[in-house]
């Protein structure tokens, strides 16, 4: 199986770049064998929970050790997005606090970077809570379940959204996580990215680029306007933290790395 690049993006930028595990059509432990010696971070995605299958094993467990011990790659985990933590059910809620303590618990010995949590407004039937004050102390109650288990809060990054951050701000603070500022997310939905930039980036410990077009997100960061890109590079000039690729097809993530460099030199 022959190599995807031509070279190396491993210590070129001041920030970690990274890319997903799913950027070939097969799974996880193939993909970061393919990628790791090219990146400095592999964005584990565990997007959905509802299937076994899209959990690690054993065998890829192992095979994710052995990667990163001689690839020297490090690990960033997705947690699912199908959970929802301010359901107004307390089973709809134990059920995904139950969740991601498990995945926490099945790939601490991957010792990952962090671990990306989405705190969605919705609820299990896709319907935005109108409450918000309520919908905050259901999930004030079960961030307070998940940091039961014995893991550093700041390594748990709360993802920006499409409702404003402003909802969750003091809980990030409270709590002492950290934020992933999903830059794809901020464009896609209308927010100020300037503002979310100047703001957020000083508690951010990874960010997520990513196009879109015509409605569809996780394209290639090409789709990015250009003030947009000026915006993004100025602001990750002195950035130490990750910047991830999150797309999901090579074409994408070949496109991507493209803009990235011709950007970098330009910034």
């Amino acid at each position: 199986m022959g190599q995807p690049f031509l070279k190396s993006y491993r210590g070129k930028f001041p920030f970690k770049l990274g890319t997903t595990s799913y950027i070939f059509p097969d799974h996880i432990l193939p993909n970061v064998a393919r990628l790791a010696p090219f990146f400095d971070e592999i964005e584990i995605v565990l997007f959905e929970s509802g299937g076994h299958d899209n959990y690690p094993d054993d065998d890829q467990m192992n095979g994710l050790m052995s990667l990163s011990l001689h690839r020297k790659v490090n690990f960033n985990i997705h947690l699912p997005i199908d959970i929802f933590l301010g359901d107004e059910k307390k089973e709809v809620r134990s059920r995904g606090i139950s969740m991601v303590k498990k995945i926490i618990e099945r790939t601490l010995c991957l010792n990952p970077s962090l671990y990306t949590l989405h705190l969605d407004l919705r609820d299990k039937n896709g319907q935005d809570h109108a409450d918000i004050k309520t919908w905050r102390r259901r999930i004030i109650r079960s961030v307070e379940e998940i940091l039961e288990y014995p893991i550093e809060p700041n390594r748990i990054s709360i993802e920006t959204l499409r409702y404003p951050f402003e909802y969750v701000e003091d809980l990030v603070n409270q709590f002492g996580f950290s934020i992933c500022l999903d830059i794809g997310h901020i464009l896609f939905y209308g927010q100020d990215l300037e503002y979310y930039m100047k703001k957020y980036l000083i508690k951010t410990s990874i960010v997520h680029l990513h196009g879109f077009q015509d409605g569809i997100d996780h394209l290639g960061i090409e789709r990015f306007p250009d003030s947009a890109l000026k915006t993004i590079f100025f602001n990750l000039n002195d950035y130490k933290g990750i910047v991830s690729i999150e797309v999901f097809s090579l074409e994408d993530l070949q496109r991507s790395l493209t803009v990235l460099e011709e950007r970098w030199k330009r910034r």
